[in-house]
């Protein structure tokens, strides 16, 4: 039995449901009761619970593409900044993907302090050491575009239901996204006034996620803007 519906905001000891539901972030249960742990909002798939925090820090998880910057080097890498209480460590050869002799490469030609990377999370130790990578297609290092940071937990809402509003943000404004996990977006686009409409677009995603039908609004906010409204 439920006693919250999907996407209402509920705080920590709130009871959500009773029964045999499985239970995921954000909830805890005692006997047959389900209580929120945290402030957020509801998530309610079929047997599924859970209840996504409106504030959070990003928490690295093997095979999540996030997006770093680097912020220290060592001899064979360097130190990334994830949003996140842990840093990540990517060594040249998973950027390169090649074995690398440090003896004669000058590894400061690939990354340097400030660099913003794609990667994926490769590995987290039972002590949270992450190690990164860059194989995939779009990773490594980026040289353009506009970096937006929102809350980790709004991630989720900027992709949609099967990709619905990542497909509403790029399709409408003609711009290109890479999302990150860790609450970090890439925006590119030919056409300045409207990747600074997807960014007040993706910022209005993070104030409004809780409410519904936002993905129409943003569709008829950047229809405006590329319209020349403001």
């Amino acid at each position: 039995m439920l006693h919250a519906q999907n996407r209402e905001l509920v705080v920590p000891g709130q009871l959500i449901a009773e029964g045999g539901y499985s239970i995921h972030e954000g909830v805890f249960r005692e006997g047959s009761s389900i209580y929120s742990s945290v402030v957020g909002l509801v998530d309610v798939r079929g047997h599924d619970i859970s209840v996504i925090p409106l504030r959070s820090r990003y928490v690295p998880r093997r095979g999540d593409v996030v997006i770093g910057v680097v912020v220290d080097t060592h001899a064979s890498g360097w130190i990334l900044d994830l949003n996140s209480p842990y840093d990540g460590n990517l060594f040249v050869s998973n950027l390169l993907q090649r074995k690398v002799d440090l003896s004669r490469e000058d590894i400061s030609q690939y990354l340097g302090v400030g660099d913003v990377v794609v990667v994926e999370i490769m590995d987290v130790d039972e002590r949270m050491r992450v190690l990164l990578e860059a194989s995939g297609p779009g990773m490594g290092r980026i040289t353009s575009g506009k970096l937006v940071e929102i809350t980790p937990a709004k991630i989720p809402r900027v992709i949609g239901k099967k990709g619905s509003m990542l497909a509403t943000l790029q399709n409408t404004s003609g711009c290109k996204l890479r999302v990150g996990r860790n609450g970090r977006i890439m925006v590119w686009g030919e056409d300045t006034h409207m990747v600074n409409a997807v960014v007040e677009a993706l910022l209005m995603i993070e104030r409004e996620a809780h409410l519904s039908g936002l993905t129409d609004r943003v569709h008829q906010f950047l229809e405006k803007m590329k319209s020349g409204g403001e």
